[in-house]
């Protein structure tokens, strides 16, 4: 910070800027500054330090928001031609260099830069690396709200009489593709045109091809013939042998297969359409429209015999709203989270006039933010990334995103995600990282990501608290490696029958757990009894850590047993795993020796209160059936690859076998598969009563006494508000 000289803001807001001032650098204070006009009283205003009004004030210090500058290719560099105006003229705004754009990310994350300019694509990658930012202004070229909406326009000679599947209706079609480019004037990039692919083909997953083969055998074996014209792979050796590997696949291409033959591009691929060389094409709809007049008012003859298809295999004509398969937003200004109100103000200071023909820093800025054809749109207020994403129907699909909760739960889940690319496995899998279970369920809960994994301890958790579905369950037959939880008793006790435990002392591993719930449960209902009364009459005394703020021991099954062991409670609830382990362990323990399960009515041959499955994949509620089915999809297709399935296991990666030398890292090392609910009702889990997922599936109402969740915060905050309510 320097004091030497005395700088106006007149962009900014005085609250945002010393907050921002406060935060940041720890300095900003009343006596830090003055009024320009006349002196004003110190005042307290929307809880900032002492303030003065802003139309009079000025600074004794320089305030600078950095800004992160990625060169792009070619001999004009933006940065020595703008950056020493921000400087000349005191903007208030610093250059700082960056190699590219991840690298402003990461200079972001670290704070040693303030914001920059960013493409859709990085807001995923700043979620994956949980970088705290905010989107405060689109960089719009058009008037309309996303770069790209991109269509599928068919021949009308191939739609059927009546409405059909989408798979129906392309299969053996002719296809004009696109093309794909990193370039980012052209419509499709490699990442959304292979999402949109597998929208419509069935999968190659030939381990002796790589995914770039697979990904044109499946285009060859779906489409009868295709004009994929331009380069397939960069090497041209490997290039040219590819296509006379798949023929097919230019069969329908004027003459070269190359990027120069008249069938390729954006306009190309309609121009195969138009001339009858193929049937279905995608394209960004404002240029199909363009292309076919149809904004003209005077349409192309025989636009008529052309119309959109839809995702769900229905079609509209080219006159109607067309209907989007996939939108791509805006290029973007990012800024961290502290910074995100001072940007805002300062992007608002650009003006039309600025943006065009300022020489001054308002135009060196315009040109800096890439913005000198268009001003940025301001969002208010900024969004966190994946809700700005959100908005773009089918961007983020093109990924599923998986949240894990260490860092070696996050790098198995990327080499599982490497793993499936090399068969073809799509969307690809991301993984970001979030501190604990909870953190990830709310992540889901929030948008911020698509699924993650957790054991049935926060199914309920899961359900009630997040509004979240489990979509997959890890199965395995073995009753013994189930999530089993059997009530467990000294055999002195002379508790002989579940009934008997009316008046004596529970210990449950947590409060809101499985065994917490299946054990009211099932009270509940062979006792006959109301919520209320299982509540307040039926245990004499009940330790589950977690429940109103209280701990009588540590969370965990383990903790739960000793205190049987130790005569501090007279039945424990937990799994069969836990306490044979323990055993085991415990050999020459002769209190061990003494603790003997005691069998529920109804199920003396398993003997115990419930079952669960080994863990459970979860997604929102309110994604759409076809996102939840690609969740599904993705899943059971890497389940089938690297999973236990002889004689087809795949040594190549393990699921759910040990992760650097670690067990049960994402997934239970007991797992033996991956399964919808409905395996439940198959043999031999439809013979194996009191499964727990079924039981709770059941349950509209999860608020039975302390069922509603209560945190040791919101307990004291209850007692406090008592208190507060009696001495008043």
């Amino acid at each position: 910070m320097n004091f030497d000289r005395r700088i106006h803001f007149t962009n900014l807001d005085a609250c945002t800027l010393l907050n921002y001032l406060q935060s940041t650098y720890k300095t900003a204070d009343a006596a830090h500054y003055n009024c320009s006009r006349r002196p004003l009283p110190p005042t307290r205003v929307d809880g900032c330090s002492y303030l003065c009004r802003w139309e009079h004030a000025a600074l004794l210090f320089s305030f600078t928001v950095r800004l992160c500058i990625v060169e792009g290719r070619g001999l004009y560099k933006r940065a020595p031609t703008h950056c020493p105006i921000l400087d000349k003229e005191k903007a208030g705004v610093e250059c700082v260099l960056g190699t590219d754009r991840l690298d402003c990310l990461r200079r972001i994350s670290k704070g040693t830069v303030d914001f920059g300019v960013f493409f859709p694509e990085d807001l995923v990658a700043a979620q994956w690396a949980n970088i705290d930012v905010l989107v405060t202004n689109e960089l719009r070229f058009r008037s309309r709200p996303f770069a790209r909406n991109i269509v599928a326009v068919v021949n009308r000679r191939i739609l059927p009489d009546d409405s059909s599947t989408l798979h129906a209706v392309l299969k053996n079609s002719t296809l004009c593709h696109p093309g794909e480019s990193m370039d980012d004037l052209r419509p499709l990039s490699e990442t959304l045109s292979a999402y949109l692919e597998t929208l419509v083909l069935e999968r190659s997953c030939d381990p002796t091809r790589s995914h770039t083969e697979n990904r044109l055998k499946a285009l060859a074996d779906f489409y009868g013939k295709a004009c994929k014209a331009g380069p397939w792979v960069p090497d041209r050796t490997r290039d040219a042998e590819l296509k006379r590997q798949y023929p097919s696949l230019c069969a329908a291409c004027a003459k070269t297969c190359m990027a120069g033959d008249i069938y390729w591009g954006n306009s190309g691929s309609l121009t195969c359409l138009t001339d009858g060389a193929g049937d279905v094409t995608w394209g960004e709809a404002d240029d199909v429209r363009t292309y076919f007049k149809i904004k003209e008012g005077e349409p192309l003859t025989g636009y008529e015999n052309f119309a959109y298809l839809c995702r769900d295999g229905t079609w509209r004509d080219l006159t109607q709203e067309p209907c989007i398969w996939l939108r791509k937003p805006w290029n973007v200004i990012v800024a961290k989270r502290k910074a995100s109100e001072a940007v805002s103000k300062l992007t608002q200071s650009l003006t039309n006039s600025s943006v065009t023909v300022d020489r001054h820093w308002r135009g060196a800025l315009s040109a800096l933010l890439e913005s000198n054809q268009a001003l940025p749109e301001p969002l208010h207020p900024p969004r966190a990334p994946m809700d700005y994403l959100a908005q773009a129907q089918g961007f983020r699909e093109a990924h599923i995103t998986f949240c894990t909760i260490s860092l070696l739960a996050k790098n198995k889940c990327e080499w599982l995600s490497e793993a499936g690319a090399v068969y073809g496995i799509a969307p690809p899998l991301q993984c970001i990282m979030r501190s604990s279970t909870e953190e990830c369920l709310k992540a889901v809960s929030n948008g911020e990501c698509d699924a993650t994994a957790a054991d049935s301890d926060w199914l309920v958790a899961g359900i009630r608290d997040y509004a979240l579905t489990p979509i997959l369950n890890e199965i395995t037959p073995i009753v013994e490696k189930t999530g089993s939880i059997v009530a467990y008793v000294n055999k002195d006790a002379e508790i002989t029958k579940m009934a008997d435990l009316r008046g004596k002392r529970a210990a449950f591993p947590r409060y809101d757990g499985v065994a917490w719930h299946s054990v009211k449960d099932y009270i509940m209902k062979h006792e006959k009894m109301s919520c209320k009364d299982y509540v307040e009459e039926y245990f004499k005394e009940i330790c589950a850590p977690g429940m109103d703020g209280k701990k009588c021991y540590e969370a965990g099954e383990e903790e739960a047993l000793k205190s049987l062991l130790d005569d501090n409670s007279d039945v424990a609830f937990i799994s069969m795993k836990t306490f044979n382990t323990y055993k085991e362990n415990n050999k020459a323990s002769e209190t061990i020796k003494k603790i003997v399960p005691l069998c529920p009515e109804g199920n003396q041959k398993f003997c115990f209160v419930s079952w669960s499955n080994l863990g459970h994949i979860f997604v929102a509620n309110n994604i759409t059936n076809i996102r939840r089915h690609e969740i599904i999809n993705v899943f059971t297709k890497l389940d089938q690859l690297f999973g236990k399935h002889p004689p087809f296991h795949n040594a190549m990666f393990s699921m759910y076998g040990p992760f650097n030398h670690e067990m049960e890292v994402i997934f239970h090392s007991n797992t033996k598969s991956l399964a919808t609910i409905n395996v439940l009702s198959t043999h031999p889990y439809n013979k194996i009563p009191y499964n727990f997922e079924l039981a709770m599936s059941n349950v509209t109402d999860f608020t039975c006494g302390f069922g509603a969740k209560t945190t040791p915060s919101f307990f004291v905050f209850l007692v406090t508000l008592v208190v507060f309510l009696i001495n008043s």
